[in-house]
Order: structure tokens, then C-alpha cells, then sequence
């Protein structure tokens, strides 16, 4: 619009000149005689230099009509030598019958070939400052008459009612706009007009059409543009209210703030009202078309006079595609673990504000399946802008949009089933630079469901809060799995990698289900009780963020059970093998327990505990250990004690080992975990009990003097091991001959251990 209202104030003061070189040739009739005569007038009149270089032809009845050919009318001072217009030909004829009336009636106004030299300089000074200044001058006086003759408001208002132009036309038109101040250069070009009959106050057709090219200032890529506009204007002059019905604007862009090429689409009901308070631009029945997004609302704009213009307005938009969307602007879409995530958007909005601090209030979001209301401000006047809210929905799932290396992460699956070195390098690439550029500070509660990481949890309660790239969540309170969750969240992009942190307490969940939707897989831990926890890592790569992990937590549950190890069934199997029996089960691998509890602690991907305590009616266990997440190795021993019959997990009873505590040592991976009955430490406890003496005293002692009794030698087979690691050194050609012969020492030595157990068993 700025530029509209500058060329139509501009061509007004142009035909403002013609009329007076007009009005002057008429007593003078031969006009080319009196050239530097003209030239001097308006020198005097507007402190500018005219230069009348081409032919100069006038008529005088029935209409005052002047013909100028090759003008050149000089810049403001300090504006160098350019012309500040020049024009090939202009053709301008007035009634003059309609003139004895006091009218002003404009037969034609054609130009053609008109260039305009626009300019700003370092201070903001513009080069058509004095012309507009002399213009508002003279369209007083010819509203209020000279001081001989004061006219009543009623004359004024006639005065300007009874202008009429028949048409403007302009042709081959350039216009040139040179900012110093910010360093933009535009060039509108070719530029044509076309204006139908004028009267102030009367709707008339407009037709503009343009190529604007434009480079420089706060456009970072050149800006080409093609623009066609029609519509019915209505300027009216006496009251300073100039309005465009019917607007349709239609523009191709390329290049600037745009990747790639894109039409847009601009319709709408404008209107323009100055006084010496305000400057309103108003714009209703506003449709804004661009790719596959449909704008409709209206907006209207205030105080743009003053430094801070106030806005008003209400936008709605489509449902659209945004991959789509984005794919048109050359837009590369984020990965999403769901590819048919971010599919349907559209939003609702009231806005009220300066264009840099907007109220946005209602607002209504939907994405996909997911609607959010409330309240929302977007401030752009700080370092980075700030978007605040506070938002109520209905249901929310953000593994959706999560990057999909996350979810192959989560569940230990990929596409392709991708080797376990493929599997550590599984990075999760967050767009930092866009997590760094915006501040938020908001709240949202969502009355249906929230899936995060697999889990689903209901009654969410968030905070949210970004600065500079650091995003935290706190607190986050939820509802899920029998029980309730509260949470601390950050994530840290400010710096060269993300760093992650949680701090959770969680009270009364069910843990097995937890663990079900956490791991996409059965869950190796059953029950009901508390978890807190409290970690962080950092990285991208997902061996990094194993290796970076570090943290503490704690847990208590009840009426559940560990999945992958059976401790009744190992012993039974254990005594059989004793026994000389063969044992065969089809029980369930897993071990029930009424309460279990335990500390942890997290060192570089290493998670250890020294404190695990199990109870149920058969059992008690005690357990210590490490589990390594970076090579997924287990090193685990659980000290069991049996406290009553295994008869009900569907053994027989085994009273002589009431109160016997039997250790079994946990190895291998978590895919593929070992258990296996540590016997050499139940035959030292057995030691240590026929000696009567304290195990932890005289355990080296003891182990010795009962291996002896039971025909074993202690240091026989401590030579026989390091006789097998001798020759394994000295040969390694032979290393699976001698892998063979050391297992079998061991099976030898294992089975002697077995059979002197099984007497003492018996």
C-alpha cells in the first residue's frame, strides 16, 4: 500500500505541473517560443530544473489539451544529477467550458515511457520531500481559495467534488527506489497503470501490473517478483479516505526470503484512512492464497503514523499437507518416525498487538489428530523472539514426530535389521539451530492421552520453558499405568551436541506395563510399586549417549517377578545334576517375588547395585552386580536362600537345603544372559560351617582344608589352569585343540566338585 499511495502522490503532483504549464500556455499560444520561459516558472515554483528537450504542443478549444514530448524534471538537492522523472510523452487535456464553472473537468491523462527516481538518503531524507510539501500547499488553496476570496466548507466540498478525470493511462513506466538508509535497491520495471474515470468519492476500475526486482537491505538473496492487480478505487480526497474494492493481487516471487519459486494470491476489501490523529488500514474479506495454504479473516491496522502501528485481526487457515507444503517452498521436511505425521494442519486465531509483541487470543491449533485451545503471545522485539502460551487438548502423540532413529533406538529395531555395529552409529539429529532461535514459556494440560517414548499417560500437566536452546519441562505431572508420575525434562541444544536429562518419581505404577510400552517388548521386571530416578547423557550418536549416561535412582515393588531367570528352577536343576538325575521343566522363566527393592548407580553407560533385596514365601535373595549398556554385558550374582518348599512353583521339596544360601552368577549379554549355580562358593560356606569358623576370616583356609577332605586339591587345579594358559600362549596354532582340553578339565573338575556335593547332599 505504501507504495501505491507514493506513485499515485507522486503522479498527482506530476499532472499538478502539467496543469500549471498548462494554464500558463494558454494566454501564450505559441508554445515552443516560450520554453525557457515555462522552464524558469517552475523553477520558481518547485526550486527544481525542468528541461522541455522534445516538442511542445497545446490546444486550446473546446479542450485545453498540452502535448509535452522528451521532459526531464531535476532531483532534490543532494540527490546527485539523475533526473527525479522523465518522461517520453504526456498527453493531458481539460475541458474548458467546465472551467468557467469553477470545474475541473480532465478529458485525458496518458503517459508513456515515464521513469521515476526514487531515493532515501543516509538520515531518512527522501528526494520528493519538497514536492510533496509544495502539493499539500496547493491542493489547500484550491480547497479553501486565496486570501482575497475564503470560501465556507460547503464551497470546498463542491470544490472537490467537481473534479472528473475521464482516465489515467501510463505506459513503459520504471520506477526506481534507492534506500541508503538500509542499503535496498527496487526497480519496478516495466510498470503500467490504467485508471478509469475519477471523481473523489466514486468507485472506478484500477489495472496495475509490474516486474519488480529487488536486492540489498533485509533481503539476504536477490527478490524477483511479477505482480497484476485489479480493482474499483475509490479516492476520496476531502475526507482522506482512499479505498481499493474487490482487491485481487496476484504475484509470482522468486528468490529473497522464498527457496524457490511460488505464486501468491491476495484478495481482499482495502481501505485507507488518514487524519492528523491516525493513519488506519483496514482489510476485510481478506483471502490469502500461497502453495497449498488458504488464508481467510480479516485485519486491520492502526496508528501507522506513530512508531509502534497497532494491529487487529482474525486468520483462519485450510486443513493442509505441510510436507506438502514445504516440499513447494524447496523445504526439506523433518523425518518423523510416523511418515504420515504432519499431514493435516490448520489453525484458528484472534490477534491484537504491535506487529513486534501479538496477543493471540482465542487460538486454535490442529495437528493431525491432536487439537490444542487457549491463549498464546508471539514477541519479536527481544534478541530472539518468544512465543508463550497457555493451551488445553485433547490428546497428543510425540513418538509420532520424533526423528525415527529414536524409536529404532527405543525398541533395538531398525529398518533392515541392521547389524550390531549399525546399530551403535543410530544417530538422533535434532534441528539445533531451530531449537536455539525461539524462547518459549508456556503451559499445557491435555484431558485425553499423551504418548511419549511408547508410554501412554493421561491428565498431563506440563510447563515449558526455552531459553537460548536450553528447553525444560518442569513439572510434568501425569497419570498412567495405576499410578501417578511426576517429571523434570531437559533438553540442552545450546551447546555443539544435545545433552539430555530426566528426573522421574514415579508412585504406584505398574511396572510391567510400563516397561511393556517402554521397550516395545516384554518387560523383565512384574509389579506394583515406586521408581525414582534421575540421569543424564549427552550426544547424538547412540553409543554416545550409552557412554555419556550417568545418574542415580531406586525402586520398591511388590506382587510381581523377574522375567528371564527362574531361581527354583535353576536349583532344582542344579540339585539334579547333583544327584545323578535328569531334570526336565517347562516352567515359566521367571521368578515370583511378594516385595523386591534396590538402589542403582549410572557411571559412563555402567548401571551397579549392591543392594537388591528379594523376599517371597520360598525365597530370599540378595543381589549385586553391574550391567554394562555400552557392550550390553551382564555381571550379576544373586544370593538365594530358600526359606520354605519349592513345591509351590511345582518341584519337589528340597529340606536339606533350607537355609543354604546358593549364589548363581548372571553373565553373558542381555540377549543371551548365562545363569549358572556357583558351586565352589557354596562348598567354601559349607567349609567354613564344618570348621566352625567365620567364612569371611578363614575363607581362603577353609575352602582348602574341605576341597582336601573332599579329595580335591586346590593348588592341582591352579597348576592344571595355568598349565592350560601356558600352552595355550605357547601354541596358538593349537588354540581350539587346547580351548577343548581346558573345558574339559573344567567339566572334570566340576564334576568331582558335583559328586563330592552329592555325598554330602546324601
Amino acid at each position: 500500500m505504501k507504495w501505491i499511495k507514493r506513485l499515485f502522490g507522486l503522479i498527482g503532483i506530476l499532472i499538478l505541473v502539467v496543469i500549471v504549464v498548462a494554464a500558463y500556455l494558454l494566454v501564450t499560444f505559441d508554445a515552443n517560443d516560450y520554453k525557457e520561459r515555462i522552464e524558469a516558472q517552475v523553477h520558481e515554483q518547485t526550486g527544481r530544473d525542468l528541461e522541455l528537450a522534445g516538442d511542445v504542443s497545446l490546444t486550446l478549444f473546446p479542450t485545453l489539451g498540452l502535448r509535452l514530448e522528451d521532459v526531464r524534471f531535476g532531483n532534490a538537492e543532494g540527490f546527485g544529477d539523475e533526473p527525479f522523472a522523465e518522461l517520453d510523452v504526456v498527453d493531458v487535456a481539460v475541458a474548458v467550458m467546465p472551467l468557467l464553472r469553477r470545474e475541473l473537468e480532465v478529458q485525458q491523462v496518458e503517459g508513456d515511457g515515464v521513469r521515476l527516481n526514487l531515493a532515501r538518503d543516509e538520515d531518512g531524507r527522501n528526494n520528493w520531500d519538497d514536492l510533496a510539501a509544495r502539493a499539500d500547499e496547493a491542493r489547500d488553496e484550491a480547497v479553501t481559495g486565496d486570501e482575497d476570496e475564503e470560501r465556507t466548507a460547503t464551497e470546498s466540498r463542491l470544490a472537490m467534488e467537481r473534479i472528473d478525470i475521464a482516465g489515467i493511462s501510463l505506459t513503459n513506466a520504471r520506477v526506481v527506489w534507492d534506500d541508503r538508509e538500509t542499503g535496498m535497491r527496487a526497480v519496478l520495471d516495466p510498470f503500467s497503470l490504467q485508471v478509469g474515470r475519477f471523481q473523489p468519492g466514486v468507485e472506478t476500475r484500477l489495472e496495475m501490473s509490474a516486474a519488480l526486482e529487488a536486492e540489498g537491505g533485509p533481503l539476504e538473496q536477490p527478490l524477483s517478483t511479477t505482480m497484476d492487480l485489479t480493482g474499483l478505487v475509490n479516492l476520496d480526497l476531502l475526507n482522506n479516505r482512499y479505498a481499493v474494492r474487490r482487491l485481487d493481487l496476484n504475484l509470482d516471487v522468486e528468490g529473497g526470503p522464498v527457496p524457490q519459486p511460488m505464486a501468491v494470491v491476495f484478495r481482499s476489501d482495502v481501505a485507507l484512512e488518514v487524519d492528523e490523529d491516525d493513519t488506519r488500514l483496514r482489510m476485510e474479506r481478506l483471502t490469502v492464497e500461497a502453495s497449498r495454504v488458504t488464508l481467510t479473516g480479516f485485519a486491520e491496522l492502526g496508528n501507522l503514523q506513530g512508531d509502534q502501528p497497532q494491529m487487529r485481526g482474525e486468520l483462519r487457515s485450510n486443513t493442509f499437507n505441510l510436507r506438502s507444503v514445504m516440499d513447494d517452498l524447496g523445504l526439506e521436511a523433518p523425518a518423523t518416525a510416523d511418515p504420515d505425521a504432519l499431514q493435516r494442519v490448520a489453525f484458528d486465531l484472534s490477534a491484537a498487538g504491535t506487529p513486534g509483541n501479538l496477543e493471540l487470543s482465542p487460538f486454535l491449533f490442529t495437528l493431525d489428530d491432536t487439537t490444542l485451545s487457549g491463549d498464546a503471545t508471539l514477541d519479536t522485539t527481544g534478541e530472539r523472539p518468544h512465543f508463550g502460551f497457555d493451551l488445553r487438548g485433547n490428546e497428543l502423540n510425540v513418538d509420532r514426530y520424533l526423528p525415527p532413529e529414536v524409536e529404532e533406538a527405543r525398541t533395538g529395531e531398525a529398518n533392515g535389521a541392521p547389524d550390531e555395529e549399525e546399530a551403535e552409529e543410530l544417530r538422533v539429529e535434532l534441528p539445533m539451530e531451530a531449537l536455539r532461535s525461539v524462547d518459549v514459556d508456556g503451559s499445557l494440560a491435555l484431558d485425553g492421552r499423551l504418548t511419549l517414548m511408547g508410554l501412554e499417560l493421561r491428565d498431563i500437566a506440563l510447563d515449558i520453558r526455552a531459553r537460548g536452546g536450553d528447553w525444560v519441562i518442569d513439572p510434568l505431572s501425569a497419570t498412567g499405568y495405576d499410578g501417578e508420575l511426576t517429571s523434570r525434562i531437559q533438553l540442552d541444544a545450546s551447546g555443539s551436541q544435545p545433552r539430555y536429562g530426566l528426573t522421574t518419581d514415579l508412585a504406584g505404577l505398574d511396572i510391567g506395563a510400563l516397561l511393556d510400552d517402554l521397550q516395545g517388548d516384554d518387560a523383565m521386571l512384574l509389579g506394583t510399586g515406586n521408581l525414582t530416578l534421575d540421569i543424564t547423557t549427552q550426544g547424538e550418536a547412540l553409543s554416545d549417549l550409552r557412554a555419556n549416561l550417568n545418574g542415580d535412582g531406586d525402586m520398591r515393588f511388590e506382587d510381581g517377578a523377574v522375567r528371564g531367570i527362574n531361581v527354583a528352577d535353576i536349583i532344582r536343576r542344579a540339585e539334579a545334576r547333583i544327584r545323578g538325575r535328569e531334570y526336565e521343566s517347562d516352567e515359566p522363566r521367571q521368578t515370583d517375588f511378594s516385595e523386591i527393592s534396590g538402589s542403582f548407580d549410572i557411571e559412563n553407560g555402567v548401571v551397579s547395585n549392591n543392594d537388591l533385596e528379594g523376599n517371597s514365601p520360598l525365597l530370599r535373595v540378595r543381589g549385586q552386580g553391574s550391567a554394562d549398556l555400552n557392550d550390553e554385558s551382564l555381571d550379576y550374582r544373586v544370593d538365594t536362600t530358600l526359606v520354605g518348599t519349592l513345591e509351590g512353583q511345582g518341584g519337589r521339596s528340597l529340606e536339606d537345603l533350607r537355609g543354604v544360601r546358593l549364589p548363581i552368577r548372571i553373565s553373558g549379554t542381555f540377549d543371551d544372559p548365562s545363569f549358572r549355580l556357583d558351586l565352589e562358593s557354596i562348598l567354601r560356606e559349607r567349609a567354613a560351617e564344618e570348621l566352625g569358623v567365620d567364612e569371611d576370616e578363614l575363607r581362603d583356609e577353609a575352602t582348602r582344608r574341605l576341597m582336601e577332605r573332599l579329595g580335591l586339591s586346590r593348588d592341582e587345579a591352579d597348576e592344571e589352569e595355568a598349565n592350560d594358559e601356558q600352552a595355550e600362549e605357547a601354541d596358538e596354532d593349537e588354540e581350539d585343540e587346547e580351548d577343548e582340553e581346558d573345558e574339559e578339565a573344567e567339566r572334570s573338575l566340576e564334576q568331582e566338585a558335583e559328586d563330592r556335593m552329592r555325598e554330602l547332599l546324601e
